[in-house]
């Protein structure tokens, strides 16, 4: 472990490394509160691939469609323009029927800098939820071995 990478928690967990760009910021300099959702996202998506579940390919081609149900974030400390931040990933529950994750941005040295949590439901193209073992067995299976499935971490 080093200040800039706390270390990875026991249950699945990425590291989403990325630097602050004038884009991500407001006319203040100061990164835009609703950035941090995009990274969250991107930060997701980097986590399911690395476990070998690239969103695109293992779940949205599959008519899997992750709806977000509830998104928050608290923010402890600025960002700024050419900031070296770390979005930690960590996978809190995967269901049946939801998925939850929780993360945390830090600054350069290991200094959080917010915190923030989204849930998921499983839907089908026509925005119906279903239960995913029933649904994609194979998947399932494949994510149960993976060790990714655990209804409450």
């Amino acid at each position: 472990m080093d200040a800039a990478h706390p270390a990875l928690p026991p249950h699945p967990a990425f590291d989403f490394e990325m630097t602050v760009t004038w884009g991500d910021c407001d006319a203040a300099g100061i990164h835009y509160y609703a950035r941090s959702f995009d990274w969250f996202t991107n930060a997701r998506m980097g986590l399911l691939a690395n476990y070998g579940f690239p969103y695109m390919a293992a779940w949205h081609h599959q008519g899997i469609f992750l709806v977000c149900l509830h998104a928050d974030c608290q923010y402890r400390k600025m960002l700024r323009p050419e900031d070296r931040i770390v979005v930690r990933t960590e996978l809190a529950e995967l269901s049946r029927t939801r998925m939850a994750f929780d993360y945390r941005i830090y600054k350069e040295g290991g200094i959080l800098a917010a915190e923030g949590t989204t849930k998921h439901a499983y839907v089908d193209p026509s925005g119906s939820p279903f239960n995913l073992e029933r649904r994609h067995p194979e998947l399932w299976a494949s994510l149960k071995e993976a060790g990714l499935v655990a209804e409450k971490r």
